[in-house]
């Protein structure tokens, strides 16, 4: 409400309709003061804790002069604006108000929205939204003596476009020069024009220095251009390309570095996501990923467009993956027309088939009550330019019937496997391969639960599956998408738990086990959660990855997985895999994780295959000495008996600036090493210079953030 004393004036001046400087009808000024004299000459002055408001403006002042013929208002002692985003507070202040212009001399300013704020000799209102600053300084920062601060002999602010233009500016950090731009520009939102450079540095690509220029082409659409030099590669142009519509979505990112000094040729990488709603439950779904040479990813994985997005992390992924598709899906049908290629980049590795194409349908009905009917078919093109290709169509139908209750459940269920191959470049195989299986399998719980008002609630429910499959011999299919899985305690109540995918189907006449608990206190909160299961064979035989029948022993090894939280904050999980007899572990996974509070995490990690990885690991981020974080990661080969990948990481939070350094030495494929230097310099309010490294950190040191 208006501050009105019996004794305080409140006038209301009507001004004329005239269109203003902007085409819209200027409004009545409201005034509000101890005195005021001359009302009735049309020059009239307010004196005494003078507020006038005018439009969606107000000013305050110790004294306001209105002179109505030139539409003028000059305001003196304590002047404060307060327009939209912006207020200014200085010792005079000249107003022509439908003309939407003033001059404001030595004013302080505050842009509410950044928490930009400064100084300046002079200030002009040109126009609606559009101000210029001369002899002006900018910064977000508190204090006496700013983190960072710009002065410039003339600074414009368009709040219209929420954009900032400098001119003669030089950087300052903690009062002292650091660089000097004759032109410098940047956004309060999103907006056209030059972001800040990138820099870094690793032992393959020397010093980097990239150059990006944004695109803002409409709400929906924007482009980065950035010109990127490498001291020992040459020049790459990097092209990004985002778009976004109410039915789809997706990026294009565009690599290309000619005349490579370290290749000797042209070098380039395409990615491309998109998805797509068409409408009546189809959609539509592309990720396009190539690169002109095997080593792209290690090359240039840190700044190129792909980051770590691929399997293996930066410069580790085996293979890239190419897919593009057309999915129809409904409350019954699931199905699809995809086609999947792959490029493989590890030295002597050899990539999954191409599948031009893989077609698929599933579906899933209730029959009855407890009934119900599963269907699954894929057909696949198989191609690669070595060995056999051809085709393959797979159906699966199943038959179950699930009975549940409180304490326990029974599944019972009929499946059948069929497969027919039609082989080319065959030799050693048949031009056509057929190939029935019948399934037949009886899962079931039982649920025991025990309550306790102090205690929480324990659940133990052991669990079992019969499964029988005729055992044949398959040595006369060939493996297309065909490997030996990795295995859990999941795993293992899969009917073809032996194989991933269908070129192989293993025999069963067994009886899978196990147990699995959890419990939670009394708060909700879960303490601890385990599972442990073995297969008990009752057939002596089984098929192998090449589908020779070869003995089988009559138990598998035990599988393993737990978690427990004796503290809110402290995570000890694990999992892995136990000869029968217990008499060694051929694999393990254990990780200790501590979360005692915001920015602060501690790991322990251990890993261990059998002959073929034996690893543990360190890795922390922690704040110290109050804005300051740490964080390092130190993984180490057991057998090998050296370091693999090392990392160091300090951040400075500021307020109003924030900076991290971060330096890791990785192995790579093939035995190659990479050092690289990530430097990030964050400005609130103003920009960001380096390089973001937060999804490096996220892969070396899990539940960690260095995000300021």
């Amino acid at each position: 409400m208006p501050r009105v004393a019996p004794w305080r004036w409140s006038l209301l001046v009507l001004l004329g309709l005239a269109p203003g400087a902007w085409g819209s009808p200027a409004g009545p000024i409201t005034l509000y003061a101890d005195h005021v004299q001359g009302v009735a000459s049309g020059h009239w002055t307010a004196s005494g804790d003078v507020e006038v408001l005018y439009g969606d403006r107000r000013l305050y002042a110790d004294e306001v002069h209105y002179r109505q013929d030139e539409d003028e208002i000059i305001a003196t002692g304590h002047v404060r604006m307060v327009s939209p985003g912006l207020v200014t507070a200085a010792p005079k202040a000249i107003v022509h108000v439908q003309a939407n212009q003033g001059i404001v001399l030595q004013p302080r300013y505050l842009l509410e929205a950044q928490h930009g704020h400064g100084h300046a000799k002079k200030g002009e209102e040109l126009g609606k939204g559009r101000y210029r600053l001369n002899e002006a300084c900018y910064t977000t920062c508190d204090g006496k003596v700013p983190a960072w601060q710009l002065w410039s002999s003339q600074l414009d602010l368009n709040q219209n476009d929420d954009y900032v233009t400098t001119r003669n500016t030089t950087l300052n950090v903690f009062g002292l020069p650091i660089f000097w731009l004759p032109y410098l520009s940047f956004p309060l939102k999103r907006h056209s024009g030059f972001l800040t450079p990138t820099f870094g540095s690793s032992t393959v690509n020397g010093l980097t220095l990239g150059i990006p220029y944004y695109f803002d082409i409409a709400p929906n659409l924007d482009d980065t251009l950035t010109v990127l030099g490498f001291t020992k590669r040459g020049v790459m142009l990097q092209n990004q390309f985002r778009y976004l519509e109410p039915s789809y979505s997706g990026r294009l990112n565009l690599d290309l570095l000619p005349a490579d000094r370290l290749t000797h040729n042209t070098v380039w990488a395409i990615s491309w996501q998109h998805q797509q709603n068409l409408g009546d439950g189809f959609s539509l779904a592309t990720n396009i990923n190539r690169v002109s040479y095997r080593n792209f990813l290690a090359d240039f994985g840190s700044s190129a467009g792909f980051g770590s997005s691929f399997l293996g992390g930066i410069g580790n992924a085996p293979y890239l993956t190419s897919t593009a598709g057309v999915y129809y899906g409904n409350a019954h049908i699931d199905a699809g027309a995809v086609l999947q290629n792959y490029q493989e980049l590890a030295p002597g590795g050899v990539a999954p088939y191409s599948q031009l194409p893989y077609l698929y349908a599933n579906g899933y009905w209730r029959v009855g009550n407890r009934g119900y009917f599963d269907w699954r078919s894929n057909f696949n093109y198989f191609y690669a330019s070595a060995g056999p290709i051809g085709e393959r169509l797979d159906l699966t139908p199943t038959f179950g019937w699930r009975f549940s209750r409180a304490w326990g459940f029974l599944d019972p269920k009929a499946r059948l496997y069929y497969s027919y191959y039609q082989v080319q470049r065959n030799p050693p195989y048949s031009r056509a391969i057929s190939r029935t299986l019948p399934a037949l399998s009886l899962k079931g719980s039982l649920n025991f639960v025990r309550y306790g008002s102090a205690d929480g609630v324990t659940v133990l429910q052991p669990i079992f599956k019969y499964l029988y499959i005729p055992l044949r011999a398959q040595n006369d299919i060939p493996l297309f998408d065909t490997s030996l899985p990795f295995s859990n305690y999941d795993s293992i109540f899969a009917d073809n738990s032996l194989f991933s995918g269908s070129d192989r189907i293993n025999g069963a006449n067994q009886i899978i086990y196990g147990l699995q608990g959890s419990h939670q206190n009394a708060a909700g909160r879960q303490i601890w959660q385990a599972a442990l299961g073995q297969i008990r064979y009752f057939n002596r035989q089984q098929i192998d990855l090449a589908g020779n029948i070869v003995p089988q022993n009559p138990q598998s090894d035990y599988f393993f997985q737990g978690e427990y939280s004796p503290l809110p904050n402290l995570y000890l999980l694990g999992s892995g895999q136990a000869r029968s007899g217990w008499e060694r572990l051929e694999r393990a996974d254990f990780r200790a994780q501590w979360l005692p509070g915001a920015g602060k995490v501690l790991n322990l990690d251990y890993r261990y295959t059998r002959n073929y990885v034996n690893q543990a690991g360190v890795s922390a981020a922690w704040p110290v000495f109050r804005q300051w974080r740490v964080l390092g990661s130190y993984q180490y080969d057991v057998a090998d008996h050296k370091p693999l990948e090392e990392l160091v990481g300090i951040g400075y939070d500021g307020g109003c600036w924030a900076a991290q350094l971060m330096v890791y030495h990785q192995i790579l494929l093939g035995g190659q090493t990479n050092n690289a230097v990530y430097l990030e310099i964050v400005l609130r309010g103003l920009t960001s210079v380096g390089n973001a490294s937060n999804g490096l950190l996220n892969q070396y040191v899990p539940g960690a953030s260095m995000e300021f």
